[in-house]
């Protein structure tokens, strides 16, 4: 049996492109220190079914492609974040809380970092993808506030 001491971290990093999803891929790459796995994850929403094929099919690809876009520009405009880490980038369909949420339970993960943009008043000052997954993930949860 392995203990926890002995294991490798494993962070989920909620990732959209925006300031604060950079922050909290610095701030994990740091609490690494060079050991354990970074698993950055972006996720697109389905379009709903009604839309029915080939429409749905169609904004399903452009949601995606969108969603690549953003993964494709971190690792050529911001890639010296991921420098000095073993990583993993993560495309998933689904709601973002969800997406990050189902990666870190399939990774093993230790923790999950997220920025927040905090958009919503009845969010108190975090966004309400941090807010869902402070009240969905057991794993910790670490909220970095607004740049």
């Amino acid at each position: 049996m392995i203990s926890m001491a002995s294991a490798s971290p494993c962070i989920v990093v909620g990732y959209d492109g925006s300031d604060s999803s950079r922050q909290a891929l610095r701030w994990a790459r740091e609490h690494l220190n060079g050991q354990g796995k970074l698993i950055v994850v972006t996720s697109f929403e389905p379009p709903s079914d009604w839309l029915g094929h080939p429409i749905y099919q169609q904004v399903l690809d452009q949601h995606r492609g969108r969603a690549q876009s953003v993964l494709d520009a971190l690792v050529s405009e911001h890639g010296e974040l991921l420098d000095g880490v073993d990583y993993e980038l993560e495309l998933i369909g689904n709601r973002p809380a969800d997406a990050i949420v189902d990666v870190a339970k399939t990774r093993g993960a230790t923790q999950i970092v997220v920025g927040s943009r905090g958009l919503g008043r009845a969010r108190f000052a975090i966004g309400s993808v941090s807010h869902e997954l402070l009240q969905v993930s057991d794993l910790p949860v670490t909220v970095l506030p607004p740049v």
